[in-house]
C-alpha cells in the first residue's frame, strides 16, 4: 500500500507532467528487490504511478537530474538532496528557472544492511511506524527503532534553506536523532600514523579504479577529469598503491569545498571502501578552521612513498 506521502508525489508529479508545467519528473521507482529503490524519470501522468517513497529512498537523485539540465524539470528532495542542488546551482550547473523542487520530509534513511542484519536476511516487508519500522522477518514481524537504522549520512541531517522549495509536502517530521558526523574521523585521527597508514592499506588495496565514485557523485561533473587513468595504462591495470592513494587524495582535495556529505561514492564502492571518511576529514578541517596533515586519517605522502619504495 503506498504511503500519504507516496501518494502525494505521484498526484503532484502526474499533474506538473498533464498541466505542461514541466517535460520530466525525476523520483524513485522501486528496484529489483524490497530494499533497492532507483532513479526514475516519468515523462507522462501515467508513468508518475511508477514512483515510489520509502524507508531506503536513500540515493541522491540530483545526480541524475544533472541529466535533465536541458529540459523542464521536477524532483522530489529530501534535506540533504536539496543541499546538492544549492550546491550546483551555485556553480551554475543548473539553472533554477528550470526547475520545480518539491521538498519532502524525512525522519532519515534506513540502511538496507542493517535491516537484513536485524532481519536475518529473511525481509519480506518494510514499513514506516512512527519512530519504529516494520520488518516483516519471514512470518514474523519485528518493531526496531527507527534510529538505530538509519544510514551514517543521516547522523547531524543538514537543513535545506526553507526559501529553496516551489512547495513541500506533509508536515515537517521530527529531525533525525542528532549524532556526530565525525566520529569515525576522530577516531582516526587518534591513531598512530602507522596504524592509519595500515587502515587505508587493508581498504585501498581491494581499490580496482572502476572510478564508480567518480561517475555517481553529483559534484564531479568536469567533462575531462585528469585524475582518471586510461583504462590501458599500466598504472591502473598493476593497480600500483601509489596511483590508488593519489587518486583518492586529489579527488578529495578536489571536493573539498563542494562535497554535501551525501555518501554516493562509498555507497555505490563494490568493494565497500570507506571513502565518505577521507571527504569528512576535509570538511571538519575547514569547520575548524585548521589543516594539518600530521592528524590526516589517512597517510601523508611521504608515508605513501615509503610504503611503496
Amino acid at each position: 500500500m503506498a504511503s500519504l506521502i507516496e501518494q502525494q508525489i505521484r498526484t503532484r508529479a502526474s499533474a506538473l507532467l498533464a498541466e505542461g508545467w514541466i517535460d520530466v519528473f525525476v523520483g524513485y521507482r522501486q528496484g529489483a528487490t524490497l530494499l533497492r529503490v532507483a532513479p526514475f524519470a516519468a515523462r507522462t501522468p501515467a508513468e508518475a504511478d511508477r514512483l515510489v517513497w520509502n524507508p531506503v529512498c536513500g540515493p541522491n537523485l540530483v545526480g541524475t537530474l544533472r541529466k535533465y539540465a536541458g529540459q523542464r524539470a521536477g524532483v522530489a528532495l529530501k534535506a540533504c538532496d536539496a543541499c546538492t542542488v544549492v550546491e550546483l546551482l551555485r556553480l551554475h550547473q543548473l539553472d533554477r528557472e528550470r526547475l520545480y523542487l518539491i521538498g519532502v520530509p524525512c525522519q532519515g534513511m534506513v540502511d538496507p544492511d542493517r535491516v537484513v542484519a536485524v532481519a536475518a536476511g529473511r525481509v519480506t516487508s518494510l514499513v514506516e511506524d512512527g519512530a519504529e519500522v516494520l520488518i516483516g522477518a519471514g512470518n514474523e514481524t519485528l518493531r526496531h527503532p527507527r534510529a538505530a537504522l538509519l544510514l551514517a549520512k543521516c547522523a547531524g541531517c543538514p537543513a535545506a534553506p526553507p526559501d529553496l522549495y516551489d512547495e513541500t509536502l506533509g508536515e515537517a517530521p521530527p529531525a533525525p536523532p542528532a549524532g556526530d558526523r565525525f566520529a569515525a574521523v576522530r577516531a582516526l585521527e587518534a591513531l598512530a600514523p602507522a596504524e592509519r597508514l595500515a587502515f587505508w592499506r587493508q581498504h585501498f588495496s581491494r581499490c580496482t579504479l572502476c572510478y564508480a565514485c567518480q561517475t555517481v557523485c553529483p559534484l564531479c561533473f568536469c567533462k575531462e577529469c585528469a585524475l582518471t587513468l586510461e583504462r590501458d595504462d599500466p598504472r591502473r591495470l598493476a593497480r600500483e598503491p601509489a596511483s590508488v592513494f593519489a587518486y583518492h587524495l586529489m579527488r578529495a582535495f578536489h571536493l573539498a569545498e563542494r562535497c554535501t556529505g551525501c555518501d554516493e561514492c562509498e555507497r555505490v564502492c563494490p568493494e565497500d571502501i570507506p571513502l565518505s571518511l577521507i571527504c569528512r576529514k576535509l570538511e571538519l578541517d575547514r569547520l575548524e578552521g585548521t589543516s594539518r596533515v600530521a592528524a590526516l586519517p589517512f597517510p601523508a605522502p611521504s608515508e605513501v612513498a615509503g610504503e611503496v619504495s
